[in-house]
Order: structure tokens, then C-alpha cells, then sequence
């Protein structure tokens, strides 16, 4: 099944959806590791992390940290499990998401996913413009957020145009310089902090909902990647504890840094906007001006991983749209989001919770078909098959458990995750009609 075009360039269509044989894999797992520990400089999982503490939030630094410890260990479960298929068969997550969805059904859950990212750009792409704002009004005495808001969209485009590879070496390259400015933020603002530190530790805080309100957060800023990271996971060779380790190295350790900084920022500052929280704890501006370079590096990292890969991806699948077309067309729908306006609004936690409530489902799905319904053993040929247009079980589950999460909004994927892989996989087993199609597949 394998295809010559499966390598993603600027000219894929279609065709580059094939599976990847383990010897046309690109990522070693040095150079995924790097890969994922660039792109995790989230600026969103800062934001989030400054929201634990007062004024924003009624967590104290005790409570956040277990927050961190907690979300950052169902995040490297979520991608280790999620990413096997894409790793052990080469297939992306549209193609996987097939046998839980049918083969036009896929496209439908695969809106559910990449619509979130097209957001994401534009926040990242909005909050790399507001670095440049900083950089030149501090050197010229002159900035225009609009301005550099496009040319940071022309020049993602650019990037992410000629394919994985550019991708690659571009996030992978600059994973030590990233880290390297990370710890130098926390050491920064611990020395900082003092005793506006010590008096979050001694704050009563709360164990109760809004404990568990900021694990939803914390998780659902990355459960987006870890749904569809069958796509960079087919790329990286399938050997044996690769998974495990790419993941818990590569992302796990970023996450928490990134989350703690947040936490750690907002008990030394108490200032929520990103940019002006890291400046606020730089010694002189020189160091400043290097830090929003640094920041405008990560957004570009970040979001050719994340958000921008997903949504053109299935563009190409959808519509057999060339790889270069369809990233164009992502950065324009990313600018038309609105980003200026959600990322100053009072329910950014809200949003993330709301588009959680079905992403939630799509990953209980995805994880019982494989693992519940079909043992880890999939015949390849089979997700090529247009024969099932729509897995109507997989889609009702997806929009009742949906439904159920934004009822309870606050833990959204807390309640609709669980829920959906109990329904699919009582459907295989109690609907006649998908009873025999699960017994066909084991034998």
C-alpha cells in the first residue's frame, strides 16, 4: 500500500495518506524528541498555568503542582496510546480514525480536531506578533501588531509549505536553544518571587472543583495533539520503546516546565498577560529583546507541529488539495478567528473546555476501537476501503458523549472520554449488527 508520494512535500495530494514502510521513516528517536521538545513551548499552557493561582484562579502552589504532575501523566498515556497505529502501521489519523467513523464519517470527527488548531495558529501566530511589538518599540520606538501579526502568518506559510522535512529540522534545530532560555525564565522568576512565593504555598486553595477544573484545562490544551499525532508518529521508526520514550522524553517534561512557569510567574507577578509576565521578570532589556525573539521562535515551532500540520492534512485528504495550497489556506482561515479577540477573553478556559467536551469522545473512540474492538491488530487494506461510509455507533457515540460533556462543561473530557469508550464498546457488544462485525474481525 506503501506510495512513492507518501513523504509529505509541497506537491502531496492524496496519495501521501498511503502508509510509510518503516524504512522510508525520517524521525530517529534523537531527532523526534527534539522535534517535540520545541514544539511544546505552548505559550497557551503558560497562560494556563498562570490561570491556577489568585486573582484568576483558587488554587494554591501545593494544588497546582499536583495538577501538573497529574495532567502531565494522562497526557504521556494519551500519546503513547493514541500514536501506536500512526507508529506501528504508518498511517495518519484521518485513515485511523476510518474503522471507528467510516471512511466519510472520518472526515466529519477529523473537523472536531483541527478546527481547535486553526484557533491555536492564530492565538500563537497573535501572541508572536505581540512579542515583535515589544522588540521594535524597544529598539526603534515604533511597533504595528497587525503588521507583524501578517508577516508571522507569511512566514509559518513559508515554512510549513515545503513539507515534514523543513518541519522537522526546523523544530528539531532550535530544541536545545529553547530549552536553554526555559530555564533560564525559571530561574529568573524564581529569584524574583521570594516571599510572593512562599505565601502561595500557605494559601488554603481549594481540592475541590476547581482542582479538577484545572486538570480539564491543563489536559485540554494538548489533547488536540495527542488525537491526531498518528501523523507525526508515522514518520518515526517503529522500534521497540520508541513510543514510550519519544513521548515521555519529548513531551512530558516540556509540559510540566511550561505549566510551572506559568504558575510560578503568575505567584512572582501577578501579571496574566504572556508577554508582559516574562518581560516583568528580565533584568534589562537587552535580555528582554532576546526573550521575545525566543518567543516568537516557539510560536513558529509550536504551531508548524501542531496547528498548522493537522488542519492542512486533512484539507489534502478532503479535497486532494496539494500540501502547499492547503497550508495557505489554513494560515488565512487562522487570521479570520478572531485570535486578538479570544485570547483576551474572560472564557479562554471556557473554550477550551467546550471543544474538550467532544475531543474527549473522539480519543475514547479512537482508543476502544484499537485496543477494545480490534486487539492492536488491523488489517491495513481495510482502512483504504470505501466500502463503509459512515460508522454510525462511532458517530452517535461521539455527539451523546459530546453533548454530555458540555453539560457538565467545567470537566468536560473528564466525563465525555470515560463515557464514550464505555458506549462504543457496549455497542460491539450488545448491537447485533456491530456484535457480528467484531466477531468477523477477530477470526
Amino acid at each position: 500500500m506503501s506510495s512513492p508520494t507518501s513523504e509529505l512535500t509541497q506537491n502531496s495530494r492524496r496519495s501521501s495518506m498511503d502508509p510509510i514502510p518503516n524504512s522510508e521513516r525520517i524521525f530517529g528517536l534523537p531527532s523526534y524528541i527534539a522535534m517535540w521538545v520545541s514544539s511544546m513551548v505552548v505559550i497557551q499552557i503558560f497562560i494556563v498555568g498562570q490561570s491556577f493561582l489568585p486573582p484568576s484562579g483558587s488554587l494554591n502552589i501545593v494544588q497546582a503542582i499536583w495538577v501538573t504532575i497529574i495532567s502531565s501523566i494522562i497526557l504521556g498515556f494519551m500519546f503513547v496510546l493514541n500514536s501506536a497505529p500512526g507508529i506501528k502501521y504508518g498511517i495518519p489519523f484521518i485513515v485511523q480514525a476510518r474503522s471507528s467513523f467510516g471512511y466519510k464519517g472520518a472526515r466529519i470527527a477529523s473537523l472536531i480536531r483541527v478546527i481547535p488548531a486553526v484557533f491555536w495558529y492564530g492565538i500563537g501566530s497573535w501572541i508572536g506578533a505581540s512579542a515583535m511589538v515589544y522588540i521594535t518599540e524597544t529598539i526603534w520606538g515604533w511597533g504595528n501588531i497587525w503588521l507583524f501579526f501578517i508577516l508571522f502568518q507569511v512566514a509559518q506559510t513559508a515554512i510549513a509549505y515545503f513539507g515534514i522535512k523543513s518541519i522537522k529540522w526546523f523544530d528539531s534545530g532550535l530544541s536545545v536553544v529553547v530549552l536553554g532560555f526555559l530555564i533560564y525564565i525559571l530561574y529568573q522568576i524564581i529569584q524574583l518571587g521570594g516571599l510572593r512565593l512562599a505565601e502561595n504555598w500557605t494559601a488554603a486553595g481549594s481540592w475541590g472543583q476547581p482542582f479538577f477544573v484545572a486538570i480539564t484545562a491543563s489536559v485540554g490544551v494538548l489533547i488536540t495533539a495527542s488525537i491526531n499525532n498518528g501523523d507525526l508518529g508515522r514518520y518515526l521508526e517503529n522500534k521497540p520503546k520508541n513510543n514510550w520514550l519519544g513521548h515521555f522524553l519529548g513531551i512530558v517534561p516540556m509540559f510540566v516546565l511550561m505549566l510551572m512557569i506559568g504558575i510560578l510567574s503568575a505567584a512572582a507577578t501577578g501579571i496574566w498577560d504572556p508577554i508582559q509576565a516574562l518581560v516583568s521578570v528580565i533584568p534589562n532589556p537587552i535580555v528582554a529583546v532576546a526573550m521575545m525573539i525566543f518567543i516568537i521562535v516557539a510560536q513558529f515551532t509550536t504551531n508548524l507541529t501542531i496547528n498548522i500540520k493537522p488542519p492542512a492534512l486533512v484539507l489534502v485528504e478532503m479535497f486532494d488539495m496539494k500540501w502547499g495550497v492547503a497550508v495557505i489556506v489554513v494560515g488565512v482561515l487562522s487570521i479570520v478567528t478572531f485570535p486578538w479577540l479570544l485570547l483576551t477573553s474572560a472564557a479562554f478556559n471556557q473554550f477550551i473546555a467546550f471543544y474538550s467536551a467532544f475531543l474527549g469522545p473522539l480519543l475514547g473512540i479512537l482508543l476502544a476501537d484499537y485496543y477494545l474492538i480490534r486487539k492492536q491488530k488491523i488489517d491495513v487494506e481495510e482502512y483504504y476501503n470505501q466500502q463503509v461510509s459512515y460508522n454510525w455507533l462511532g458517530l452517535g457515540v461521539l455527539i451523546a458523549s459530546g453533548i454530555v460533556g458540555i453539560i457538565f462543561l467545567p470537566v468536560s473530557w473528564m466525563v465525555s472520554l470515560p463515557l464514550s469508550v464505555l458506549l462504543y464498546w457496549g455497542g460491539y457488544q450488545l448491537v447485533p449488527f456491530y456484535k457480528k462485525e467484531a466477531r468477523t474481525r477477530v477470526e
